[in-house]
């Protein structure tokens, strides 16, 4: 089994390597995290997303220190109420914050589903400018890097993408 990875990372390295004759790759690649990270819509994806971030967790500190006064208040009352009386408080503090728990968890998901989308709908966006590098290249092939072991720079258009999608797009994917 090593032997024919090794093998179809030789053949992989036969198929990227430029040809003598045309000077040009089959395959070339690209770093998908570097085109959200280092692009102008990417980034205000990514500043966006780190925003929203912010703000739930605004929320659940704001949340968990009025659970820990009210669990304070609570502490200092068993004190002095009857132990019916506390048990009751008790548990029903218990539910209100497995109910608060609940909701915030619920926040989460659908900010990083939300997350996940806008991802989504960037990489969707800029999939024709790839194309339209790749192809411009004579390139059949595009990868993510981070897909791939090892690879000549000669065949990252990374770099050019990037200049590409910030030309076409500005600011905002919404551009197109």
């Amino acid at each position: 089994m090593i032997h024919l990875k090794v093998f179809l990372i030789f053949i992989g390295f036969i198929i990227c390597l430029p040809s003598f004759a045309d000077d040009k790759s089959l395959i070339f690649t690209v770093d998908m995290t570097k085109l959200l990270k280092l692009t102008d819509p990417g980034r205000k994806i990514i500043s966006e997303n780190n925003n929203s971030r912010k703000r739930l967790q605004k929320e659940n500190d704001t949340l968990e220190s009025k659970l820990l006064f009210e669990e304070k208040t609570l502490s200092n009352l068993r004190k002095t109420l009857a132990v019916e009386e506390f048990r009751k408080r008790a548990i029903a503090f218990d539910e209100k914050v497995i109910a608060i728990r609940k909701e915030q968890a619920r926040k989460e998901k659908i900010l990083n589903d939300e997350i996940r989308k806008q991802e989504a709908i960037f990489f969707k966006a800029i999939y024709p400018i790839l194309y339209a590098i790749l192809t411009d290249r004579g390139g059949v092939i595009l990868l993510d890097q981070a897909n791939v072991v090892l690879w000549d720079s000669s065949v990252d258009i990374t770099t050019h993408a990037i200049d590409v999608i910030n030309r076409d797009f500005g600011n905002s994917i919404d551009n197109k």
